[in-house]
């Protein structure tokens, strides 16, 4: 798959190559990099309800930033060691912490999230047409059948 900058990614694949590099040595071509920064940003989407960012908007330079550090924190994770676990931890731990603060201080418009969720009104069984009314009855009577009790049952205490 193709990923083009600005529509599927915001971060630039050179810098999460390099911030990538200052842990794990490794050449890492552009489609190898870039499904992470795919991965990333339809995060950073999901997080802010926006799906397109552009440079004109407030906050893109903090959420291109936190993309590039969660980018390199999954190649740090996929491609390094035992040695580099708290680096990419570390790394995506500030990133996300960064990012749920960049969402609250949101200054761009964004899609508007109430009303997206549908609450149908409660019924119960009664206003409920649709719905029959249990069957309260089926375990009362017989010994036979596990939670079943004769009707003149009464605890031993």
């Amino acid at each position: 798959m193709v990923y083009v900058f600005l529509t599927d990614f915001i971060s630039v694949t050179d810098e999460v190559r390099k911030l990538a590099r200052k842990v794990v040595q490794g050449d890492w071509t552009d489609p190898e990099i870039q499904p992470w920064q795919y991965r990333r940003y339809s995060q950073i989407r999901t997080y802010t309800d926006k799906d397109v960012w552009t440079p004109s908007d407030r906050e893109f330079g903090s959420l291109q930033l936190i993309e590039t550090k969660l980018a390199a924190s999954d190649i740090i994770e996929h491609y390094g060691d035992i040695n580099t676990t708290a680096v990419w931890q570390a790394m995506r731990e500030e990133a996300m912490t960064e990012l749920i603060a960049t969402v609250d201080n949101l200054e761009t418009t964004t899609g508007d999230a109430s009303g997206s969720i549908l609450q149908t009104e409660y019924k119960s069984w009664n206003l409920n047409t649709e719905l029959r009314p249990p069957n309260r009855l089926r375990n009362i009577g017989g010994t036979e059948g596990k939670g079943s009790r004769p009707l003149n049952w009464e605890p031993d205490f």
